[in-house]
């Protein structure tokens, strides 16, 4: 017995211990174990890829000097080749039949570049001086906005006040448009030459490439379905081409009937400069509608007048997109996403020449991927969704 006043302690029994872990640690995993090995090794796979795109992305930006003629050099190779085609079939050497391609295109390239550079630079220097006239011609466009511009001004203007000193600035004269162009002329005609030399061996060398790499293949199964796409993507790459050019050039015919009808000078120019830009989509059809308005602007007095060019451009584009065949329509459709991505991607590395090379190379780089198994895919994301 316990004596009054005295605590009891009581001695509670001790339950045995479960062997059951708990479920949060049973997916842990040791170190050591293969699992987690795996997961290691997949981490650092996508580290060495994020790595990879990197280097990849520098890589185009600094060999841009090698890679854009190298690339045009290509794509004309596909173009002209259903021209090279044709004289195979009439008994025509490789030889000679690619250098009498490859001469009509450098003349009629060269004689129209040297029939539009008069026209070209006359509307270079003439622009600048016709800025007051297209600033009173868009003075009614500008009055919303002359309050803000008000606004800014008395803003700017008591900073200016509270400054105790005015700051001199030091700017140096940039080159003129003609130093620019005269230092760029032998770099430009050094690539086209590099160009036009790459485009004879190539349609001159035929099937030898395809011939060596079939001879690589061991399975003569093989060697036949690889030919096969090979021929395939060539021959779907060459259509997609033949067609945006077409495409293109009727774009650039309208334009040219447009001006000429609205007593706009050189119609010729501005249908050249179509073609040219229609193959950035969206970004070149907006410089187009844009290089019309502003002529417009120059060779009429009214704002009304002005607006019936890129009025009828707008008209005539959205035609040409609705006409154009469904089997066509079907082979040159791309992701609208997909190509802004292009055109901004290779415009920031290629500059103009990647913005108007980006849907051609995509293009090309979706029928690659239909006719590949493992890259459908990524095909699939290039087309567009089509409504039921």
């Amino acid at each position: 017995m316990n004596a009054p006043g005295s605590e009891t302690l009581e001695i509670l029994p001790i339950e045995p211990q479960s062997d059951e872990v708990a479920p949060a640690r049973e997916t842990e995993e040791a170190p050591g174990t293969p699992e987690a090995l795996v997961q290691i090794a997949r981490r650092l796979l996508h580290v060495l890829t994020g790595i990879l795109v990197l280097l990849s992305v520098y890589t185009f930006y600094v060999s841009s000097p090698v890679l854009i003629p190298l690339t045009l050099a290509v794509l004309i190779t596909m173009l002209l080749s259903p021209v090279i085609s044709l004289l195979d079939g009439l008994k025509i050497p490789r030889p000679l039949s690619a250098a009498v391609v490859i001469a009509i295109l450098v003349g009629i390239l060269g004689g129209g570049a040297y029939g539009l550079a008069g026209p070209a630079q006359e509307w270079l220097q003439k622009l600048p001086q016709s800025g007051g006239k297209i600033d009173k011609m868009l003075r009614s466009i500008k009055k919303p906005f002359a309050q803000i511009e008000q606004a800014t001004e008395r803003l700017s203007s008591a900073t200016e006040r509270e400054t105790a000193t005015t700051p001199q600035w030091v700017q140096l004269a940039p080159p003129s448009l003609t130093e620019r162009l005269a230092g760029g002329t032998a770099q430009f005609a050094a690539a086209i030459s590099v160009i036009f030399v790459l485009v004879f061996f190539l349609l001159s060398s035929g099937d030898s490439f395809l011939r060596k790499l079939v001879s690589v293949i061991p399975t003569l199964k093989d060697k036949k379905r690889t030919v096969e796409t090979i021929r395939s993507i060539a021959s779907d790459i060459s259509f997609y081409l033949v067609m945006l050019l077409l495409i293109n050039a009727g774009l650039g015919l309208g334009v040219a009937l447009i001006t000429a009808l609205l007593g706009i000078p050189d119609p010729l120019l501005w249908g050249t400069l179509t073609v040219i830009l229609s193959f950035a989509p969206y970004v070149g059809e907006m410089a187009v509608v844009v290089t019309l308005l502003i002529i417009s602007m120059v060779t009429f007095d009214t704002l009304g007048k002005a607006l019936i060019a890129p009025a009828s451009y707008v008209i005539l584009m959205s035609s040409v997109h609705l006409t154009v065949p469904v089997i066509v329509r079907r082979r040159l459709l791309l992701n609208p996403v997909a190509v802004f991505i292009a055109i901004i991607f290779l415009g920031w590395i290629w500059g103009m020449a990647g913005v108007l090379l980006a849907v051609p190379l995509l293009a090309s780089f979706k029928i690659i991927c239909e006719r590949i198994e493992h890259l459908n895919a990524i095909a699939a994301f290039l087309t567009p969704a089509t409504r039921h």
